[in-house]
């Protein structure tokens, strides 16, 4: 959908449909709502008072004006209640909005700037969420359809209107907007997609693009490479596929970086997890394609990344591979020496995430980090604790653990902090190895964090963040339709942004 200013007299407005919000049982219309129809006779009766609309959260109206009038509808949705009023409410009714648009096949409407005016927050930063709302709300994954059941055209483009030039603020909003949502569409591409499709290699070429379109340096560590790294546990889950493993390794290092130490980012990148020899059951196997949302969040942030120039240094560390049950795959029972150099006994080869991540972190120390964070669908335990639409957040520094967690609630990715104290190691001792893989069921969550704390020492800032449950959605939401969702991308982005390099946590 192309998004473009008009910039008319009020007087001169047209399009297909104006958008509009509305709070909850107002006395009063938002206030730039107020001004459009005070300029508009026929439009301020037909309105006045919102007939048969009580402004309720994502709550629409559409009223149509005369025959050949210049706008031809007005469409209002509803934000709930004022006090109540934030972000992710904004960004969820303007994808109402959008999806209405889209059942309506209305192909321009337009979102008056002055419809953002009132909200409780600055104009600019109303825009930049509405319109990432719109966007990724009008996601649909159909590369692989050959019949058309639903138009898929509507709209054609948003337009946004005002009487004047947009100043800086509001044209890096649009941008930053349009950016924003391409790096949550690659990434939602990325998980969507077949696992036949989005194999390791697949992902690697991914990686590839993204360094050739925006510079970023790039290195594929591939299985014979892991082995004369002793990755013992990348290569032990990876050996079990006929698919090639890569462990990708992305570098955004702009000019004047390049001697900083960097922020380093990994994901989890199991692009299909039958559990391997201990096979998981075969109701809803077919979902663990989705077992690889850490890294495709990781190269959504790259994409953004790579548009914004942002004058960081920051690495992605991507161990990607599928994990089989074939005649060469790991077995329960086995003992695997890391590349860290620390033993792991291995009790369920469906606990691979954590090894294929152990790896991966002892790598992320090779190369100077100033702070590291991962990110995975590492277990089913951190959906029975918070839910599928909260992820959790653990670490070796609170306040990093708690600036994850405040960006995750402003960008609409929530996260809730789990504990690392020392004593919950004990569900990991083994007899015959440094540590098992997996422990008993209780706090398996947070024992999980605690296999991938043996991996980074105290001295290095680190935080976990397990988006096992929403990395896909079983429901369709307004800005995250049914299936993945591109959580992460935003806090990822967002943190890197931030980051102080010469001051880490």
């Amino acid at each position: 959908m192309l998004i473009e200013w008009k910039i008319l007299p009020l007087s001169e407005w047209q399009t297909d449909a104006i958008l509009f919000f509305a709070f909850e049982d107002s006395p009063q219309v938002l206030p730039g709502f107020k001004k459009w129809l005070q300029s508009q006779p026929w439009w301020e009766a037909e309105l006045t008072p919102l007939k048969d609309f009580g402004g309720k959260y994502q709550q629409t109206a559409v009223y149509y004006s005369p025959k050949n009038h210049a706008i031809a509808r007005a469409i209002c949705v509803g934000l709930g209640q004022a006090d109540k009023f934030d972000t992710e409410k904004l960004r969820d009714a303007s994808a109402t909005l959008l999806r209405k648009c889209r059942e309506l096949q209305i192909t321009r409407p337009a979102l008056p700037l002055l419809a953002l005016e009132g909200l409780s927050m600055d104009v600019a930063a109303a825009l930049r969420e509405a319109l990432i709302g719109a966007m990724t709300g009008l996601y649909r994954y159909q590369a692989l359809k050959t019949r058309d059941e639903e138009p898929d055209t509507f709209p054609e483009a948003l337009s946004i209107l005002d009487e004047k030039k947009p100043n800086d603020a509001l044209e890096e909003a649009l941008n930053d907007a349009g950016r924003t949502a391409g790096g949550i569409y690659l990434a939602r591409d990325l998980v969507v997609a077949p696992a036949n499709i989005a194999t390791p290699q697949f992902l690697s070429d991914t990686a590839r693009n993204l360094a050739d379109r925006h510079g970023f340096k790039i290195q594929l560590i591939d299985l014979d490479t892991a082995r004369q790294m002793n990755m013992g546990l990348f290569t032990a889950v990876a050996q079990g596929s006929l698919e090639p493993a890569y462990m990708i390794v992305l570098e955004h290092s702009p000019a004047g970086t390049e001697g900083d130490k960097p922020l380093v980012f990994v994901g989890k990148g199991i692009t299909f997890d039958t559990g391997g020899i201990s096979i998981k059951p075969s109701s809803k196997m077919e979902m663990m394609k989705h077992d690889m949302a850490g890294a495709a969040a990781i190269l959504g942030a790259f994409k953004i990344f790579g548009e914004i120039n942002l004058p960081k240094r920051i690495l992605g560390i991507l161990p990607c591979t599928e994990n089989m049950p074939d005649g060469k795959a790991y077995k329960p029972g086995d003992v695997l020496r890391s590349m860290s150099g620390l033993t792991v006994e291995v009790i369920s080869t469906d606990a691979e995430g954590r090894l294929i991540l152990g790896d991966a972190l002892s790598y992320a120390l090779t190369r100077d980090p100033s702070a590291i964070v991962d990110i995975a669908t590492l277990t089913g335990a951190c959906i029975i604790a918070l839910g599928d639409r909260v992820g959790a957040v653990m670490g070796n520094r609170e306040e990093l653990v708690r600036t994850i967690q405040e960006i995750g609630s402003r960008v609409g990715d929530r996260l809730w902090p789990l504990p690392q104290w020392d004593f919950y190691f004990d569900d990991l001792k083994s007899d015959v190895a440094d540590f098992k893989n997996v422990g008993d069921r209780k706090g398996g969550a947070i024992v999980a964090g605690i296999f991938l704390k043996q991996f980074v020492p105290d001295s290095v800032p680190w935080a976990h963040l397990d988006i096992a449950g929403p990395a896909w959605s079983e429901k369709d939401l307004a800005s995250t339709p049914k299936g993945a969702t591109g959580f992460g991308v935003r806090v990822l982005v967002e943190l890197a942004r931030q980051w102080n390099q010469s001051e880490p946590y």
